[in-house]
């Protein structure tokens, strides 16, 4: 009986030294505190907490946590991503009791501003040992002691050692061209000259001299000289120019001091005759990088300013490249990571440059607009504001003198004119046609009474009247009123149709809404209001004036349909788009056939009728918008013709002419167009 008690005591005992045994501390256990710690990008914990002590001693809290936060910021760091890459080793007490150190490999990976970053790494640890015992190897070690981790530069980036850099640059991406159906460029990379000076070879008496040449201000130049990294053996960039200046140039470099080499920017091949279309690139602004912060612009960079160039600028500009690199102690460097740059794409319009470049030599020394469309597939092949300016000039800068002419030009050069509206006059008429024909409320055989040139619905026009310029049926009917382009008519066929009717035939055929056009364009509209305010108001909407505007787009793609048999097709500009209805009714074939004769006949026997050429059947319509505030006092006019030729129907041109009260009103504008089509 004492032998049992005695054995069960003993066990008693040894279970209790079994149970009291420590339990040593696990490298693997302070290896995912790191790592978490390090994906939770908390720095300062782990160089206080868990660095070895000669890692420490090695490498400052500046050199750790503050460049882990400063590199980890300025490249971007996202998607941080850290890993054992083994499957944890099984390490048993007895292991753990004289286990000292231990290699743990891991895979560190994340994306930055030059791709993604991927490498491995063994993450060294070692257990805390009393200096005292650091040489036996065999020795039981403290169960609580802990664990640390070794470190070094290269866990940071790979191939980071101590002493190197860390720098990036950026690739540059080539913008993208402008190129018309041709594929002729509108805007593209090209050589251009740049003047510069060496300051030490030059003589600051020859400022003015060269000011004069390169026709800048002497302050310009001084500016130029005086920034503050300028060093005297370093050339200098003064001014580009473009490869037609250069007599300019030649003049310049025989200055000494004064050097020219070849740089590439910008070019705007067709100048003048496209600018308003393609507009121009300039250096970004503090306001435009704000608004554009997250698309990754910076302070050196360029962004689209007007026109397609702004228009475009996310396709135009592609994603520039980055090299991330170490430079080291000697100089070399070694590339870390690198993404390539992705230039911008190849915007293909659906623009003719050659029949533009045409029209604008036609009609470049007035003030007004232009447009040609195909009425069949909708394409828009001309698009033209003038008078112009040369957007070179934004890219290279202004001469002085091309500055003050661009500013002093009371014509307004930089206004675009084809994104606006504009009072389209008698050359609404036909349109004002298929609206009461498609509506049932017009007869084109049925005449209306009118007696004289003018006339007032009743009383309640109180003195208001509409006039007409020819009188001489008194029985019009449609032919007559469009032939002679009777005011009247139109105005007595509003009138009949009413408020309700009109507008909604109007709105049927595109006023009051967004037109479907890749450039944005004002909307047209029947009045300021949306709604027609009185019947006076009618009866001018009726034949283009009262609050009505139009779009010189809409109004052409308006005439595409009559032509197209009462299809209107979606005005397109760029060659990737379908050919697509955008109103399919505006008229029935058999209206849209009666418009296209009525048309034809205002040439060859009415109001156009000097336009009517040989080897040509052109059909169109005249319009004069009379641009004043009250009926009786003198005002400007604009003159409208938009017309096409029915033996060759590839566009319809229409042409709108600022201040034509002086020079034949609409007739100098169909003179205009003659010239175009005599041309072709």
């Amino acid at each position: 009986m004492k032998k049992i008690i005695l054995l069960l005591s003993l066990t008693i005992v040894l279970a209790a030294c079994s149970e009291d045994e420590p339990e040593y501390t696990n490298p693997y256990n302070t290896a995912n505190q790191y790592l978490e710690l390090w994906h939770e990008q908390d720095f300062q914990t782990m160089y206080d907490e868990l660095l070895l002590q000669r890692a420490t001693a090695e490498f400052s809290e500046e050199d750790y946590v503050e460049r882990y936060k400063h590199l980890y910021d300025v490249l971007n760091v996202q998607d941080l991503s850290i890993e054992i890459v083994e499957e944890q080793e099984e390490l048993t007490q007895e292991d753990l009791k004289t286990l000292r150190n231990i290699d743990i490999p891991i895979k560190i990976s994340f994306q930055t501003l030059a791709g993604e970053i991927e490498y491995k790494k063994d993450l060294h640890l070692e257990k805390f040992v009393e200096e005292e015992y650091a040489g036996e190897s065999e020795r039981e070690l403290d169960p609580e002691s802990p664990w640390y981790v070794n470190w070094d530069p290269s866990f940071i980036l790979p191939k980071l050692e101590k002493g190197d850099e860390v720098r990036y640059s950026t690739i540059p991406a080539n913008r993208g061209d402008i190129v018309d159906r041709n594929g002729n460029y509108l805007a593209t990379e090209g050589e251009v000259y740049e003047v510069g000076i060496v300051p030490q070879d030059f003589d600051e008496g020859n400022i003015s001299k060269l000011a004069n040449i390169l026709d800048v201000s002497e302050d310009f130049i001084n500016d130029k000289l005086n920034q503050s990294w300028v060093q005297p053996n370093q050339l200098v960039p003064i001014k580009k120019l473009s490869l037609d200046d250069e007599g300019l140039m030649t003049r310049a470099i025989a200055i000494e001091g004064v050097t020219s080499d070849y740089t590439m920017d910008r070019v705007y091949n067709y100048g003048e005759a496209a600018a308003h279309l393609t507009g121009y690139i300039g250096s970004i602004t503090a306001e435009e990088l704000e608004e554009h912060e997250d698309k990754g612009y910076t302070a050196q960079d360029v962004i689209g300013k007007r026109g397609l160039e702004q228009l475009y600028e996310e396709e135009l500009r592609g994603e520039n490249g980055v090299e991330l690199y170490i430079v080291k102690p000697n100089s070399s460097t070694q590339t870390i990571a690198k993404k390539d740059p992705v230039n911008g794409q190849t915007i293909e319009l659906t623009i003719d440059m050659n029949l533009q470049q045409q029209i604008y030599d036609t009609l470049k020394d007035e003030a007004g607009t232009a447009v040609t469309i195909n009425p069949k597939t909708g394409e828009v092949t001309s698009l033209i504001s003038y008078p112009s300016f040369d957007p070179n000039n934004y890219v290279l800068g202004f001469k002085q003198s091309e500055y003050e002419a661009l500013t002093d030009d009371d014509r307004n050069p930089t206004l675009n004119r084809f994104s606006t509206t504009f009072s389209p006059g008698s050359s609404i008429k036909p349109i004002s046609a298929t609206v009461g024909l498609s509506h049932g409320d017009l007869n084109p055989t049925e005449t209306k009474e009118i007696v004289g040139k003018s006339w007032s619905k009743d009383d309640s026009w109180g003195n208001y009247s509409v006039t007409r310029v020819y009188d001489q049926d008194q029985a019009v009917d449609l032919e007559s009123a469009m032939v002679n382009s009777d005011n009247i008519y139109f105005a007595m066929m509003a009138t009949d149709m009413g408020a309700q009717s009109f507008k909604e035939g109007l709105t049927h055929v595109g006023f009051g809404e967004e037109m479907p056009f890749e450039y944005p364009i004002v909307d047209s509209q029947i009045s300021n209001s949306g709604d027609f305010e009185s019947e006076i108001q009618l009866a001018d909407s009726g034949y283009g004036q009262g609050q009505m505007l139009m779009n010189i787009v809409h109004l052409a793609s308006l005439y595409g349909g009559i032509v197209n048999d009462g299809t209107v097709m979606k005005p397109l500009l760029k060659s990737e788009e379908s050919s697509t209805a955008w109103i399919e009714d505006m008229a029935s074939p058999e209206d849209a056939q009666l418009i296209q004769e009525l048309l034809r006949k205002v040439v060859t026997e009415g109001t156009a009728n000097s336009i009517n050429i040989s080897g040509h059947e052109i059909a169109g319509k005249t319009g004069t918008a009379e641009l004043k505030a009250t009926r009786d006092e003198e005002g400007s006019e604009n003159g409208l013709f938009v017309s096409y030729d029915q033996q060759n129907p590839e566009f319809i041109l229409a042409i709108m002419v600022e201040g034509v009260e002086d020079k034949g009103g609409s007739g100098f504008v169909v003179d205009l167009a003659k010239q175009i089509y005599q041309n072709r």
